[in-house]
């Protein structure tokens, strides 16, 4: 970085207008909803089967983003978030990839959750260390794309990792950071409210980002 790049965000301040956008949101009373049934081996063995049918990904606007997320990217390629920090295997969109998570979850877990299985869509995300997913928003364009006849107000966005926690792993929800989870426990992520991840620890961190429509 040069010294003048520097002195130009400290002057114009490019995260302001995201600051205060998201100190007006309510803030979220985050709690464990559920614990899943899930063995980690498995999980991490599917990852190195299916390794071809991973989406290789990074901090950066998408067509599928709304332009709101996608001033959002934009402030955060700004401040420095890129390939080299925000680096993911994303696996669920590509080819059968949603299938054969929703297979490997098991119907089991799925009546846990009270879900309605021909809605999901799985998102399995494997960070490295040194990266994690920058603070934003979901507007669901992925799940919209792929389920265009659902209505966003009849879904939820759940999360859970499958492992036990490790250090440097951490998952902030609103204004809640959660740490020393146990494999499989589920949060729900509130539409609209910030959130994000990272791994400044020294193993990868494998966790699940969960779209559909669940049964109160």
């Amino acid at each position: 970085m040069l010294e003048e790049e520097y002195k130009k965000i400290l002057s114009d301040r490019p995260w302001q207008e995201m600051k205060e956008y998201f100190d007006d949101l309510p803030v979220a009373d985050v709690q464990r909803i559920t614990t899943l049934d899930l063995d980690s081996k498995q999980w991490i063995d599917f990852t190195l089967d299916y390794f071809d049918l991973a989406q290789q990904k990074f901090e950066s606007p998408k067509t599928h983003y709304s332009e709101y997320c996608n001033n959002h990217a934009r402030v955060n390629n700004i401040m420095g978030r890129n390939e080299h920090n925000t680096f993911e295997l994303n696996y669920g969109i590509n080819g059968d990839s949603n299938e054969k998570l929703k297979k490997l979850l098991g119907s089991a877990n799925m009546a846990k959750l009270n879900v309605n299985p021909d809605s999901v869509l799985m998102r399995f995300i494997v960070k490295m260390p040194g990266h994690g997913i920058a603070w934003h928003l979901d507007d669901a364009g992925s799940y919209s794309i792929k389920f265009p006849h659902i209505s966003r107000n009849k879904i939820k966005r759940l999360w859970f990792p499958v492992q036990d926690w490790r250090d440097g792993h951490a998952f902030q929800i609103s204004k809640t950071v959660l740490t020393h989870w146990k494999s499989g426990d589920v949060y729900e992520i509130p539409w609209g409210l910030g959130h994000a991840s990272t791994n400044f620890g020294y193993e990868p961190q494998f966790t699940v980002s969960f779209t559909g429509i669940v049964n109160d």
